[in-house]
C-alpha cells in the first residue's frame, strides 16, 4: 500500500482517490484500464473548441449518418407528435381504445426492435437499413392513403414496427459509435441529439402551419386508392411518406458500413491486436494471437492499423477549418496533399515543421460482420435461413455473452431507473395536443409550443456537450434529472396554454443535460461488434413504454375528455352557425353536424362551440390532477438513479457494500445532486483486472 503512494498512513482506510478506472501505477493491472485512463485524461483536457475541430474532422459516412438520422426523426416523430389526434378525430376511435391501440403497437415496437438489433449485429447497418426503410414506405402507405380501421391496423401493427421499429431502437446509433473516438463521442452524439430534435421542431412547425393555412383537399373518387377527405393532418403524414422515400434513396445510394480509427484516440472496446496479428478482412476471419487473447491489447496496440483502413474524408477539409479557425493552426494542408508528397519523398523539412499535428488523421475501414456460424464458413444470414438451428444458438450465445459483461447490467439498471421520468415525453405527445385542442380550440398553435423543447434540444446540447467535455457523465446527468422530473408544477399549478409554455422549457432544461449525456455514456459502454444488442437492452425503459401510452390514454379519457357531439367526422369543431329557413345550425368547415341551436328569450344569437368547453354536452374534468400524478411518478427517476449511483458509475466491487450502493457517506448523499465519490476500493481494482481479462476473453476471443 505505502509503495502505491507513500504519504498515505497505514491507518488510512484502503481507498484511493482515483476518479476513473486505473490501476495504480506500479500494478500490473489490465492494460485495458490503463489505456482508459490514458482516454480519460486525454479528454478531460481538451477545450470546447479543439472538441469541435476533432468532430468536423471525422469522416464524411458520419454526416451522411447524421442526415439520415435527421430525416428519420422528421417523419417518425412528427408522426408520433400527429397520431393520437389523427387516430381519435379520422378514425372515430375513443382515447381509451387509440391508448390500448398505441400500447399494443408500442409493445410489437420493442419486439421488432430487438430482432433489427441483432440483425445490425450480423449484417451490419446499411442492409438493415435498406430493409427497414423499404417495410416502412409499406407502412406509411397505408397510414396516409388508407380510410378502413384494417388499414390503420396493418400499418401501426405490422408494417410500422417492422420497418420503423428497427429504425428508432438504435440503428444510427451504432453506425455513429462506430464513426467516432471517444474524444468526439460526447459531442457527436449531442450533435446526434440536437439533429433529432431540429428535425421534430420544423415537423411541429410544418404541422401547425399546415392546419393554420391549408384547408381540407378532396380528391375525385375517380381516382380510386387516392380520393377522399385530406385533413391537414393527413396532409402532413403524405409529407412524412415523402420524406421517407427520401431517405430511402440517400441510404441506398450513400450509407456504408465503415469504422473509423485514430492512432492517438485508440477505442478500449474496439483496440486491435499487435501487428504480429493485425486483423484479416476476409469474411468470417479475424486472426489474434496467443497473447492478445490472454492480456488483451498490448500498450502499443493503438498504434496498429487494419490492414484494409484508409484515409478519411473529413467533413470539413482543414483548409475549411482554417477559414473557420484562423487562430488554431498556422498552416493548412489537406491530409491527401501530406501522403501524396510523402510518397514521393518530397516532404521538406520546412513542411514537416509547419504539419498539422493538432489535427486527427482518422482512417476508416468496412466493418466486419459478426459471423460465427458454422466454423466461419458462411454468412450469418445465409446460416439463419440455411440451419436456422445454428443461428437461433448463435443469436442465444451472443445474448448469454452480453449478459455476462457488467456494463450490459449498468446500462439496463440506468434505462429502467428512467422508465417513469420517460412518460414525459409520452405525456407530451398523447395528451398536450389534445389538451390544448379540447380546451382552446383549433386555432391554438398546438404544436409550435411542443416544438419548445425540440428546439431547445437542437440548441442546447452542443453547447452543454462542448462545454462539459470531461466531466464526470452522472455530474450533469442528476441535477437534469431533478429539474425535468420537477417540470410538471408549471402545467399542475396553471393548466393553460401559458403553463405548457412553461412546463416545455423547464422539461428541456432538464433533458439537455441528462438525455445525450446518457447517450454518449451507453455509447462508451457498448462492447465492439455487438452494438446493435447492447443499444436495444440499453433502452430497457422501452419494454414499460407501452404501458405508458395505454395509461396516458385512460387518464387522457378522464381528466382531458373529448366532446364528440360538438366536432364532426374529422375532428374540426362546429363552430359556424349555419341559418337556412329559420333553422339555426352549426356546421364545421367540412360537413353539417347534428346540432342545432334556438334563439334565446332576449332575442340573443346562440353561438357554436369552437372549444370542448363550450359544448352543452361536455363534461368538465380537473386536468391538474393528472399533471401533479405526473410529476409524482417522475421524481421517481433521479431517485432510482441516485440508490444505484455508485454501481453506475463501476467504482466498487460486487464485495464493497454491494458495488457501493449500500456504502454512506457524505458524497454518497450528495450524489443524489451529483457530487462525485471519487472512493475507489482495492477490491474494485483486483475485481477490475479479472472482469477485464473475462471480458476480453469474451468478446474479443469469443471464449471464456
Amino acid at each position: 500500500f505505502d509503495e502505491m503512494n507513500n504519504t498515505i498512513v497505514a491507518s488510512v482506510p484502503p481507498i484511493c482517490r482515483v476518479h476513473h478506472r486505473t490501476t495504480p501505477p506500479n500494478s500490473s493491472g489490465s492494460k485495458k484500464n490503463q489505456q482508459e485512463a490514458v482516454n480519460s485524461s486525454k479528454s478531460s483536457s481538451i477545450s470546447g473548441c479543439e472538441s469541435i475541430i476533432r468532430f468536423l474532422t471525422l469522416p464524411r459516412q458520419a454526416g451522411v449518418v447524421l442526415l439520415l438520422e435527421f430525416l428519420n426523426s422528421f417523419r417518425i416523430l412528427g408522426l408520433r407528435f400527429v397520431l393520437f389526434n389523427y387516430v381519435t378525430n379520422e378514425y372515430g376511435i375513443s382515447d381509451t381504445y387509440a391508448g390500448k391501440l398505441l400500447g399494443i403497437k408500442g409493445m410489437v415496437d420493442v419486439i421488432f426492435g430487438l430482432v433489427g438489433s441483432i440483425l445490425v449485429d450480423l449484417i451490419g447497418v446499411r442492409k438493415v437499413s435498406i430493409v427497414a426503410l423499404t417495410v416502412a414506405i409499406i407502412g406509411r402507405s397505408l397510414l396516409a392513403f388508407g380510410r378502413t380501421n384494417t388499414t390503420l391496423i396493418a400499418a401501426l401493427l405490422f408494417f410500422s414496427p417492422c420497418g420503423e421499429a428497427m429504425l428508432s431502437m438504435g440503428l444510427y446509433r451504432v453506425a455513429l459509435k462506430k464513426l467516432t473516438t471517444p474524444l468526439t463521442r460526447p459531442l457527436a452524439f449531442a450533435v446526434s441529439y440536437a439533429a433529432s430534435n431540429l428535425s421534430g421542431a420544423l415537423a411541429d412547425v410544418a404541422i401547425d402551419r399546415m392546419r393554420s393555412l391549408v384547408k381540407d383537399l378532396e380528391i375525385d373518387r375517380n381516382l380510386l386508392v387516392l380520393s377522399g377527405v385530406y385533413t391537414p393532418i393527413r396532409q402532413f403524414i403524405v409529407l412524412t411518406w415523402i420524406v421517407l422515400l427520401i431517405t430511402f434513396v440517400i441510404a441506398f445510394c450513400f450509407l456504408r458500413d465503415e469504422t473509423v480509427v485514430d492512432a492517438d484516440d485508440p477505442d478500449p472496446s474496439n483496440q486491435l491486436p499487435s501487428p504480429s496479428a493485425q486483423r484479416s478482412h476476409r469474411l468470417g476471419d479475424d486472426i489474434f494471437d496467443d497473447e492478445y487473447r490472454e492480456n488483451g491489447p498490448s500498450a502499443d496496440s493503438h498504434a496498429t492499423m487494419p490492414l484494409d483502413a484508409i484515409p478519411a474524408r473529413p467533413i470539413v477539409s482543414p483548409r475549411m477549418l482554417k477559414k473557420i479557425f484562423p487562430n488554431q493552426f498556422p498552416v493548412v494542408h489537406s491530409p491527401e496533399d501530406e501522403e501524396a508528397t510523402r510518397e514521393q519523398g518530397q516532404l521538406s523539412n520546412h513542411r514537416k515543421t509547419r504539419r498539422l499535428s493538432a489535427l486527427p488523421h482518422y482512417k476508416v475501414y468496412k466493418t466486419p460482420s459478426t459471423r460465427e456460424c458454422n466454423n466461419h464458413e458462411s454468412h450469418t444470414m445465409t446460416c439463419f435461413i440455411g440451419n436456422p438451428i445454428n443461428g437461433i444458438v448463435h443469436v442465444i450465445n451472443q445474448i448469454f455473452k452480453i449478459a455476462a459483461i457488467i456494463n450490459t447490467w449498468q446500462v439496463m439498471v440506468f434505462g429502467v431507473s428512467c422508465c417513469t421520468i420517460a412518460m414525459q415525453w409520452t405525456a407530451s405527445e398523447v395528451v398536450l395536443p389534445p389538451f390544448l385542442e379540447r380546451r382552446y380550440g383549433e386555432h391554438i398553435a398546438i404544436y409550435t409550443i411542443q416544438s419548445i423543447n425540440l428546439f431547445g434540444g437542437l440548441i442546447l446540447p452542443p453547447v452543454v456537450g462542448a462545454l462539459t467535455t470531461g466531466t464526470e457523465d452522472f455530474q450533469i446527468v442528476m441535477p437534469g434529472l431533478w429539474i425535468m422530473a420537477s417540470s410538471p408544477i408549471f402545467l399542475a399549478l396553471f393548466p393553460n396554454v401559458l403553463g405548457a409554455c412553461m412546463w416545455q422549457i423547464a422539461m428541456t432544461v432538464g433533458e439537455v443535460l441528462w438525455s445525450p449525456r446518457q447517450d454518449s455514456w451507453t455509447a462508451g459502454l457498448a462492447p465492439s461488434g455487438m452494438e446493435g444488442l447492447f443499444f436495444a437492452i440499453g433502452s430497457a425503459r422501452s419494454l414499460l413504454s407501452p404501458l405508458g401510452d395505454m395509461a396516458m390514454g385512460i387518464l387522457n379519457e378522464k381528466y382531458n375528455t373529448n366532446c364528440p357531439d360538438c366536432r364532426d367526422q374529422y375532428g374540426h369543431f362546429c363552430q359556424y352557425l349555419s341559418v337556412e329557413n329559420d333553422v339555426l345550425q352549426c356546421v364545421s368547415v367540412q360537413e353539417s353536424c347534428d346540432l342545432f341551436l334556438s334563439v334565446e328569450n332576449d332575442n340573443t344569437v346562440p353561438t357554436c362551440p369552437k372549444t370542448c368547453l363550450e359544448c352543452a354536452t361536455w363534461e368538465a374534468t380537473n386536468p391538474s390532477i393528472f399533471w401533479f400524478m405526473l410529476m409524482a411518478f417522475s421524481m421517481s427517476s433521479p431517485l432510482a438513479v441516485w440508490f444505484f449511483l455508485p454501481f453506475l458509475r463501476g467504482h466498487h466491487a460486487r464485495n464493497d457494500g454491494c458495488y457501493g450502493i449500500f456504502k454512506m457517506s457524505t458524497k454518497r448523499i450528495l450524489g443524489i445532486l451529483g457530487v462525485v465519490d471519487d472512493c475507489i476500493s482495492y477490491e474494485y481494482i483486483e475485481e477490475s483486472e479479472m472482469r477485464a481479462t473475462h471480458e476480453e476473453g469474451v468478446i474479443v476471443a469469443g471464449k471464456e
